[in-house]
């Protein structure tokens, strides 16, 4: 089960104050806020600990000012997790802090979901009125307009359609079964990657079942809203109603907080759940593609990508992998630290996608739709004659390659 604050009393305590985590968290670098960093935040921590402090919504600010990308933890000498600590402190201000109901209704899921309605609603009208490609061709322009070009230019670039080809018919000889959990971005927004990955996986002989999954809850887990998260939790386990081999993702984000389940209840079908939870990319890393036509190709690796996707892309036949600087490092979205700290947000996407467009890149490959979100939006902050694509890695593999012998 998960530890609460006071059970992390003994990691606040054990962090030397050494400052190492400033030459690697990202919202330090574009700030300069001491805040931003571990160290700082386990000042205030500490402070509250011995009750100098107590939690408030301006401790609970500083807490949000983080991306959750977890290169504190990677470089910390002493190996303390900074994430899970700053995820049970604000669990902790929700339970201790009146919240009001106005502000309850701005985290409810009711609102969330809503949103994704109409996002996905719009998104729609876009593509069938090809009003997308208008502003495809128009972009630049577009971009002239201050921050609302730049975000209608960020939405298209993800409702805009690059592989919207019906599915495969499951091939004959199949070995495995998989339930898909699609995602929200899938499931609202733009089917495109749903539609690469049951394509190859189709090639692979595993069949993808679909059933009527919520949201995975990972904006709720890291704001430490676990009320909220345990519902989606409950309505997710009661959708896993059938047996397989796989619980099938394609979003490196989901993948993690699937696996976290178990974490919360330790029942029988909660732990199945999170068990077989496998990343869509692990089951083809045996697999070799031949790109149609030479490309120069780049990786951004999502913080919570555990499995090694990198070197299915290096080893497409007939492409020029470009090793780019900070390939690994945080895009800069990370869902509503994206919201509440919009300015930090875009400006470490800008910084991020500079390195790319340096190097001469056609394409950025992910496995995550809010990488995806981050790349574009660091694209739409600069305006250059040439610029880098960002793709998923199956709709990449399904649009632009072939199994290779």
């Amino acid at each position: 089960m998960k530890k609460e604050f006071k059970d992390y009393q003994e990691e606040i305590y054990k962090c030397s104050r050494c400052g190492l985590c400033q030459s690697v968290c990202p919202v330090f670098k574009v700030t300069l806020n001491e805040c931003a960093v571990s160290r700082g935040k386990f000042n205030i921590l500490n402070g509250i600990l011995k009750g100098d402090l107590r939690f408030s919504d301006n401790v609970k600010k500083y807490l949000d000012l983080c991306t959750g990308c977890n290169a504190c933890k990677d470089f910390c000498p002493s190996g303390i997790d900074a994430c899970k600590i700053f995820i049970a402190a604000k669990h902790e201000y929700y339970k201790n802090k009146k919240i009001s109901l106005f502000v309850r209704f701005l985290n409810s899921y009711f609102l969330f979901k809503s949103f994704l309605v109409c996002l996905g609603i719009a998104a729609f009208i876009l593509r069938v009125t090809g009003i997308c490609k208008i502003i495809k061709i128009f972009e630049n322009l577009i971009l002239k307009f201050g921050y609302l070009g730049k975000r209608l230019v960020l939405f298209n670039s993800l409702v805009s359609s690059k592989y919207g080809k019906a599915r495969e018919k499951i091939v004959q000889g199949k070995t495995k079964k998989a339930v898909y959990f699609e995602g929200c971005f899938n499931k609202y927004i733009n089917d495109d990657t749903k539609n690469a990955v049951t394509n190859i996986l189709s090639r692979c002989g595993v069949e993808l079942i679909d059933r009527n999954f919520e949201c995975c809850g990972i904006s709720y887990l890291h704001d430490g809203n676990f009320e909220q998260f345990k519902k989606l939790i409950n309505k997710n386990i009661k959708a896993f109603d059938c047996d397989v081999d796989y619980v099938i993702t394609d979003c490196a984000s989901c993948n993690s907080v699937l696996k976290e389940y178990k974490n919360f209840y330790d029942t029988e079908k909660t732990v199945d759940l999170s068990n077989k939870t496998t990343a869509a990319v692990d089951l083809i890393k045996n697999i070799h593609f031949e790109a149609f036509k030479k490309l120069n190709v780049a990786v951004h690796k999502p913080c919570h990508d555990s499995y090694d996707f990198i070197n299915i892309v290096k080893n497409i036949k007939g492409i020029n992998f470009v090793d780019v600087e900070d390939f690994d490092k945080c895009c800069g979205f990370s869902g509503k630290f994206a919201v509440q700290n919009q300015k930090i947000s875009r400006e470490i996407s800008r910084q991020k996608i500079l390195h790319y467009v340096e190097q001469d890149v056609d394409y950025i490959i992910t496995t995550c739709p809010a990488c995806l979100l981050g790349l574009n939006q660091g694209l739409a902050e600069i305006n250059t004659a040439k610029k880098p694509e960002a793709i998923n890695l199956f709709v990449f593999l399904a649009k632009y390659c072939k199994p290779s012998i």
